[in-house]
């Protein structure tokens, strides 16, 4: 494929499509069907011709079907709307700030899986009476918020034409779950969903709540946020988190994200609510992405009914569930100082009960593995080793109950420090390769506390090793020619005094005592 701009030569882009002819429910449905394989095999050969546009031919097999144009349209996928409307008494869930400082709302969460979720607040209602013969401070009836939304919604909502969703906020009262889907068979499907921002987090629901334990939603933004949007995200039939796999993130139910969270009391760097993660999850986000329209939109297929249905999606690989291979990843410390090499490691553990064909080299370097790591604000950086090292790396049978294991030094590589800021850090890693000619992969993941600077000395520091000669100092394991990073190691503070040696002084760095205990100080002895 020529590349733009070099010799001359144009870009020319060959694209393969399998197409599946969704087949219209019946009037009175909202089931259709998709054949189990492609209906038609397609290509688009294509070169480009301006800014943004391709033009080319559309190709079956050795047929010309004709001619074809690809113009940029839009950064996202996919797009919906979200009406919002709040009944006297209650509080809508607000906007909330980051650890970098950002907003984050509905929008901005459904932006991270390529929607524009427009909030329109033109129709969004404030102050809306109650229903006559409905407490606002008891549990809702379906047919009562149902009822309210056909009342108060944009006139003429049509959902053949726009992708629009309704999030009604009422009162309620403690213990209504917080929130819920309502209309999942009522009308059409996953047309709204409210919540009650008079539920909230009592004890009975969870140990792990911390401060939220006994308040009310409108009381906890940033759990109240969360807890919303999941509600909103059900409306477009993604579900909860599959056991095995929950983490902290939207599409995982509370008391399960405090539990993923812990406490204080436990060690765990995060707690409920500071930190919940306001993301989706990468399974959600490949669903919200590339399952078929009429299974996400509202109005389309009653929820949940995708999931044994075989919708195809267009998924990068099929992932392997639990009990059949397994990949767990550790820190060799939950909370390291800002500045400090950290070793990850990860196991894969055939779970299955019979023989399963896997990488025989799990390290990054064999090519078969991925790290990526992610900060509280959503940014995520690959992680790539300094070399590669894959001529002995090849599938292998893995016998039941066996494990393989593989770590890396994680400070620096080729797109820069990974945990150069404070606070909770996600580090992903994923496990690709091919069976019998299908995409397959498995991964696994861990957080990881990266403290702020406590002291002088570490803040002298971690400014002192958070430079790229020092990183690739680290990444070779101590390459003395490189003279700025040598300069640099040696004027870290003094680490632990050797035995029987005098005390070191009070004041010392941990960022230098863990480049001393990792071996990478400037003329350090293995030993």
């Amino acid at each position: 494929m020529p590349v733009p701009g070099v010799d001359g030569a144009s870009c020319e882009v060959s694209i393969s499509f399998e197409e599946f002819r969704y087949t219209q429910p019946p009037g009175g449905s909202f089931r259709g069907s998709f054949p189990a394989s492609p209906s038609r095999f397609l290509r688009f050969a294509l070169h480009q011709v301006g800014v943004g546009r391709f033009e080319g031919r559309l190709v079956q097999g050795g047929s010309d079907l004709g001619s074809v144009t690809l113009t940029w349209v839009s950064g996202f996928l996919r797009g919906a709307v979200l009406e919002i409307d709040t009944v006297q008494g209650a509080v809508a869930p607000q906007p909330v700030l980051d650890a970098d400082g950002t907003a984050v709302y509905f929008d901005t969460v459904f932006a991270t899986a390529g929607w524009e979720l427009v909030i329109d607040r033109a129709e969004s209602g404030t102050d809306l009476a109650v229903p006559a013969g409905v407490n606002p401070n008891a549990r809702w009836s379906s047919a009562d918020m149902h009822a309210l939304m056909t009342q108060v919604r944009r006139p003429g909502t049509d959902l053949d034409t726009e992708w629009r969703t309704h999030l009604l906020v009422v009162p309620a009262v403690l213990g209504c779950d917080r929130g819920k889907m309502y209309d999942m068979l009522i009308g059409a499907p996953r047309e709204g969903s409210a919540t009650f921002c008079d539920d909230g987090y009592p004890a009975a629901d969870s140990p792990f709540f911390g401060t939220a334990e006994n308040r009310l939603q409108r009381d906890v933004p940033r759990a109240y946020l969360r807890s919303a949007t999941h509600e909103v995200t059900h409306a477009f039939n993604q579900v909860h988190t599959l056991p095995g796999f929950v983490t902290n993130s939207i599409m995982t139910t509370t008391p399960t994200v405090a539990r993923v969270l812990g406490t204080a009391a436990t060690g765990a760097p995060g707690v409920f609510p500071d930190q919940i993660d306001l993301a989706f999850d990468a399974a959600v986000r490949n669903h919200l992405a590339h399952l078929p329209d009429p299974v996400v939109r509202p109005g389309g297929w009653p929820f949940d009914s995708w999931r044994d249905a075989g919708a195809p999606q267009a998924a990068d690989r099929s992932l392997f569930y639990e009990d059949e291979l397994r990949l767990e990843v550790r820190a060799e410390s939950g909370r390291v100082p800002l500045g400090a090499p950290v070793t990850v490691s990860w196991t894969l553990t055939n779970t299955s009960d019979s023989e399963l064909m896997a990488p025989s080299d799990l390290r990054l370097e064999a090519l078969f593995a991925t790290m990526s790591c992610r900060d509280e604000s959503h940014h995520e950086r690959p992680v790539r080793p300094c070399e590669i090292s894959c001529d002995n790396a090849h599938l292998a049978p893995l016998a039941p109950g066996a494990s393989l294991t593989a770590s890396h030094l994680v400070f620096w590589s080729s797109e820069g420090f990974p945990l150069e800021r404070p606070g909770r850090h996600t580090v992903t890693v994923t496990l690709a390769w091919s069976a019998s000619g299908v995409p397959v992969g498995v991964s696994g993941s861990c957080d990881l506390w990266v403290d702020w600077p406590t002291t002088d000395a570490d803040n002298r520091d971690a400014a002192h090793v958070l430079h790229p000669d020092v990183g690739r100092w680290v990444a070779l394991g101590g390459a003395p020619h490189l003279q700025e990073a040598t300069t640099r190691l040696r004027t870290l503070t003094a680490g632990p005094a050797p035995a029987g040696a005098a005390a070191a002084p009070a004041e010392r760095s941990r960022v230098a005592d863990a480049f001393r205990r990792l071996g990478l100080m400037p003329g350090q002895d293995d030993g």
